[in-house]
């Protein structure tokens, strides 16, 4: 096994046997194809300038000493310019990664090459011990420490746009409280750029998994541009509690550049008290009418059910938003699709309600008792102004959970 320590800092001969300098980085090609990046050549210094040789230059790689085929003479030219190449110690080595496999963070202690495809390529990052004291020169010891090793296409760089976008693709694979997990364990220049490379959708997912203060920081960090184009995609209820903890200025920043729509239900529920089931319901809900036949709510589901996540009753009101009662989704898969919902309210009609000015704790033991998983938050008109789901008391009881 060949790793970077091996080869790091030792001597570069010619053909000719005369030293082409000493070995200071090995720079590697990232591209979408590749599961293991080929080594596209490696860097040497001479009179106190870097240089750089062709792969192609390299006879092998051998444990403290790399040997050309040519002369040296032939063998220089200048560092390339190329977003897809990468130098290992400048860029990874000591560095932060992100393991996919065991959705943690990992620092880089060494790297191991490997021939793939008929070229020395990066195969693996080692991640334990046995690559600090190989870096010590005392490999020797390693027999009482176990191989930690990861190959290369289990992880991505964090910290540079460029590698953030080949691997993002797989980033997004992850649970977003996995992706939030990693993300709380970066610098903020890192938790930054890894939100920038992921589409606003999967960024707000993430960012609604955060703790509140990274959140906070997090936005203000991002610019309002940036940071508008993810909000726009939380939840409103999350939404809300983020722009509770902001000063009033960056409020009124964001709330200026939200939908008008988005912007009317942010105003509603700010305005409520953030221990009561106002503060604490979502305006995000599926509504129907009492003529509605069975087959058209579900047919409405189909078509809205992707933006609404906590979906479990279908909320019936008139035409004023005075509220008639709810229908589980249960009721609606058992139900007739010619039966209207006003048939369907009558049988349910024991699913309690709260008002909109009711304490946290009243509606988490109406929640409990009835066992509910949603309830409809009422005004004193009985009109339906919004909706309470159990995450929405858990965030409330529990919010670094």
């Amino acid at each position: 096994m060949l790793f970077f320590s091996n080869i790091l800092d030792k001597k570069i001969k010619d053909q000719a046997e005369r030293v082409a300098g000493y070995l200071e980085d090995v720079i590697i090609e990232l591209t979408p194809q590749e599961n293991y990046p080929p080594i596209v050549g490696i860097v040497t210094r001479v009179k106190g300038e870097q240089k750089f040789i062709d792969s192609r230059h390299v006879e092998s790689y051998n444990k403290n000493l790399i040997l050309l085929n040519k002369n040296v003479d032939e063998v220089f030219s200048d560092i390339p310019e190329n977003q897809k190449f990468v130098f290992l110690k400048q860029s990874v080595l000591d560095k932060q990664i992100v393991d996919l496999s065991g959705v943690r963070v990992v620092r880089v202690n060494d790297l191991q090459f490997g021939v793939v495809k008929g070229r020395m390529s990066l195969v693996a990052i080692d991640i334990g011990k046995l690559g600090i004291l190989r870096r010590l020169g005392l490999s020797f010891t390693g027999k009482f420490f176990g191989q930690e090793l990861l190959e290369w296409h289990h992880v991505q760089l964090i910290g540079d746009k460029l590698q953030l976008s080949v691997g993002v693709k797989e980033i997004v694979k992850i649970h977003p409280a996995d992706i939030a997990n990693i993300v709380e364990k970066l610098n903020l220049n890192q938790q930054s750029e890894l939100l920038q490379a992921l589409d606003q959708k999967t960024a707000a997912r993430v960012l609604e998994e955060l703790e509140p203060e990274i959140q906070k920081i997090l936005v203000e960090n991002l610019g309002p541009e940036r940071a508008t184009s993810i909000l726009q995609k939380m939840s409103i209820d999350e939404l809300v509690d983020l722009m509770q903890m902001l000063p009033d200025r960056k409020i009124s920043e964001f709330v200026s550049n939200l939908p008008s729509e988005s912007t009317q239900k942010v105003k509603k529920i700010i305005a409520y008290d953030e221990n009561t089931a106002g503060g604490l319901m979502t305006t995000e809900y599926i509504s129907a009418f009492p003529e509605n036949t069975v087959e058209e709510t579900m047919e409405q589901i189909k078509n809205i059910s992707q933006s609404h996540r906590g979906m479990y009753f279908v909320y019936v009101v008139d035409g004023q938003n005075n509220f008639y009662g709810v229908v589980s989704l249960r009721g609606l898969i058992a139900a007739d699709k010619d039966k209207k919902l006003k048939e369907l309210v009558d049988a349910e009609n024991l699913i309690p309600s709260v008002k909109v000015w009711h304490d946290v704790l009243r509606v988490a033991s109406l929640m409990t008792k009835y066992n509910l998983l949603s309830v409809a938050v009422l005004d004193d008109d009985n009109k339906l102004l919004g909706v309470v789901t159990v995450d929405d008391i858990m965030r409330h009881f529990v919010p670094h959970a």
